[in-house]
């Protein structure tokens, strides 16, 4: 029979073999998987990297912004005046006068504040409730 003390250094010997391995075996596994999430780059929506330079994209999407805005404020005008068989030319911006508003891309230019003049004016004339939510730049 052997000594208990041998026995015990062997029991040490053999867990800190054992611990020395585990360790080893996790590091490699983080390591791998951190390595793996920090080399994919997030993506979030509507966020684009602070080292992408920025390019027209913006103006453009934002020239789409207004069309669409001055596009639903005509389409509720020119549908309320069918109804109570009002000229829609009488309520209404030219197309003319919008896409000069447009080009501008800004809410603020005098073509898009003529726009907003005579869409306001149709609203008011028609009694219905302007919308809060205007594009603002």
């Amino acid at each position: 029979m052997s000594d208990p003390l041998v026995r015990l250094d062997r029991l040490v010997k053999l867990s800190l073999a054992l611990n020395g391995v585990l360790l080893l075996a996790v590091s490699a596994l983080a390591y791998t998987v951190f390595a793996v999430v920090l080399a994919e780059p997030a993506q979030v929506a509507g966020v684009t990297d602070f080292e992408e330079p920025q390019s027209g994209e913006t103006e453009g999407d934002y020239r789409v912004e207004m069309r669409q805005f001055f596009d639903r404020m005509v389409d509720v005008l020119d549908r309320q005046a069918r109804r109570q068989g009002v000229n829609p030319a009488d309520v209404l911006p030219t197309q003319k006068q919008i896409d000069d508003a447009v080009e501008t891309r800004t809410m603020h230019s005098d073509e898009s504040q003529l726009v907003l003049q005579k869409l306001r004016e149709g609203f008011d004339y028609f009694d219905l409730t302007w919308p809060i939510a205007i594009p603002d730049r």
